[in-house]
């Protein structure tokens, strides 16, 4: 209960930060999808991101803080003294690595034009140059994120990410006299907010939380040390970390405005993740792993369920209010402008399969930080792997292939990862996912049908999206936040306690 109340300080910081991120994410959409449609040049954006992304993902920069927090809590704990320069050592090795990748990159922009059959080769490097090295400020953020995640200070972070889109949204519309101009305004919007956003402002964090910069030269063993860690993240990469590169790049191979169509019902589809499924697998992250290595194994276990209960509960209504508004929801949010209404008509039947991994990769961002503050990297990443390249062989194999066949095998793919992981998770020989969870989950699966059935038949309004939407969004939360406290669940008590 303590580790749950200190959290939630925490999680509330971030919520709201990504909360104010995803608005942003969401409205910088809104106008990509009005100034470009569902056109060429939007498609290009996408495969532009395509190499960097994948560069980065590589790198287990998305990972460093899962990476880097036990190996900084071990040096708390036993060698605090050399925790700053074991830090500065490890920063400046790794930025000054990246930095080079990203610029062999560069050199081979040419050959990677040819490699993905970009319609548009001009076009394409024109917003692969800013992209790519966006990442390198993107990976040494991420560095300096995990120190001051370590220090349990979270809104240095969480600033970035609107910055990003501000500068984003920013250049974009300098840029919008056409879907060409448009794209590469978010480009170079995007090189910069990584630069003040990712680089500058984690700079000023990581300096207030105590990191002291000096000019010392990186140790190979430091480096060394962090590659063999990350390995099997760097070597692996799970479905749900690439899922939307299989977006593109099988996009790219149906008609014009494909990938885009993906973007705009996957972009929608990942609100509720990061704005609650990622900020409590973050702010929780430094908890889990002091736990663990203070061997407090029943709280470090009670807090996981409960938070896969949550998550499943949330995340189930919002798939219903996904279901039953789909159209209403792509129709409000993209509409106008360039995007037209047989574009909504597009969008919104990918969105409505897309939107059925809302809770796997919720669930996601807990299970596998359950393995990684464990130091168990190689099981999730064999798992994830396995599934990724079956997938793969899947969507290669596909006959009269389209964007609904695409969409259900990569979302599929995503729930029997989840699921393996789940079954599997041990917690020192002994199963996270007892019987109470999943009686948890099972009466989370039948209020969730019943509150599907009810807003279907029940279903009082109909008229203007918006206020369609805003009335079925009430009345779905209200019949399961009241299923809630009627329904008794072993990790979900809303009643209040002394």
């Amino acid at each position: 209960m303590g580790n749950s109340r200190k959290l939630l300080g925490s999680i509330s910081l971030i919520t709201i930060s990504y909360l104010m991120s995803r608005i942003l994410g969401f409205f910088r959409e809104i106008l990509l999808a009005r100034w470009t449609g569902v056109t060429g040049a939007s498609d290009t954006l996408d495969l532009a991101f395509i190499i960097p992304d994948f560069l980065f993902y590589l790198s287990a920069g998305g990972y460093l803080a899962i990476t880097l927090i036990p190996i900084l809590s071990d040096l708390s704990k036993n060698k605090k003294n050399e925790l700053n320069d074991y830090f500065v050592s490890l920063l400046y090795g790794l930025s000054l690595i990246f930095i080079l990748i990203s610029f062999l990159f560069f050199l081979f922009r040419y050959q990677i034009v040819n490699l993905l059959s970009v319609s548009d080769p001009d076009l394409f490097v024109k917003l692969f140059t800013p992209i790519v090295f966006s990442q390198a400020f993107f990976f040494i953020g991420a560095i300096l994120m995990s120190f001051q995640y370590f220090k349990n200070d979270f809104k240095y972070a969480a600033i970035a990410p609107v910055v990003y889109n501000l500068s984003i949204i920013l250049f974009g519309w300098l840029n919008s006299s056409s879907p060409e101009s448009t794209v590469y305004g978010f480009a170079i919007g995007g090189l910069i907010g990584s630069v003040i956003g990712h680089l500058l402002i984690q700079l000023l964090g990581a300096k207030n939380n105590g990191l002291v910069f000096k000019f010392l030269k990186p140790r190979l063993e430091h480096v060394l040390q962090y590659l063999r860690i990350s390995l099997p993240l760097i070597v692996g990469q799970s479905i749900a970390v690439v899922d939307e590169q299989l977006f593109r790049y099988f996009g790219s191979l149906l008609s014009t405005g494909s990938i885009a169509s993906f973007r705009y019902a996957r972009r929608v589809a990942l609100i509720p993740v990061g704005v609650v499924a990622q900020a409590v697998g973050v702010a929780s992250y430094p908890t889990l792993s002091n736990l663990f290595v203070e061997n407090k194994l029943e709280e470090f276990k009670l807090l996981v369920r409960k938070q896969l209960s949550a998550l499943a509960a949330i995340n189930t209504g919002v798939l219903i209010v996904f279901l039953t508004n789909s159209e209403n929801i792509i129709e409000i949010i993209y509409q106008r402008g360039m995007f037209t209404a047989e574009d909504t008509v597009r969008v919104s039947s990918i969105f409505m399969v897309v939107t059925f991994g809302i809770i796997p990769w919720s669930l996601n961002q807990i299970i596998t930080r359950s393995y990684y503050v464990q130091k168990n990297y190689w099981f999730p990443v064999w798992i994830g792997t396995s599934v990724t390249f079956i997938t793969i062989l899947i969507l290669h194999l596909l006959s009269n292939p389209s964007e609904g066949s695409y969409a259900l095998v990569i979302i599929s793919s995503l729930w029997i990862n989840t699921l393996v992981l789940s079954i599997f998770l041990k917690i020192r020989n002994e199963r996270l996912i007892n019987r109470f969870q999943i009686l948890d989950f099972l009466k989370i699966l039948m209020i969730g049908l019943v509150t599907y059935y009810l807003s279907v038949t029940l279903k009082l309004y109909s008229g203007n999206p918006l206020l369609e939407l805003l009335y079925d969004t009430f009345f779905i939360f209200i019949v399961i936040l009241m299923s809630l406290f009627v329904v008794k669940m072993k990790y979900i008590n809303l009643k209040r306690t002394n």
